[in-house]
């Protein structure tokens, strides 16, 4: 039997504030806009951000604000 438990918690926090700006939801759960990928990594609530160019990413801790992760994303997608 397996009692392994695969859910996943998510950065609500985070994922409300970027649908607001029009990040949508891909099939994998990741949130997208403009080829810019934001999600939360691991059972711990620590996130990254890859760039639309997949050229470099940002890792995140659990304890970064929300403010701070949405700018971050927003200004990926700026450029």
């Amino acid at each position: 039997m397996d009692n392994e438990d695969w859910s996943v918690d998510y950065r609500d926090d985070v994922r409300d504030q970027l649908r607001a700006l029009g990040w949508k939801e891909n099939d994998e759960g990741f949130m997208v806009k403009d080829g810019a990928l934001w999600t939360e990594i691991n059972e711990h609530l620590e996130s990254g951000l890859d760039a639309p160019d997949k050229s470099w990413n940002i890792e995140f801790p659990c304890v970064t604000p929300a403010a701070v992760i949405v700018a971050a994303c927003e200004a990926a997608v700026a450029v």
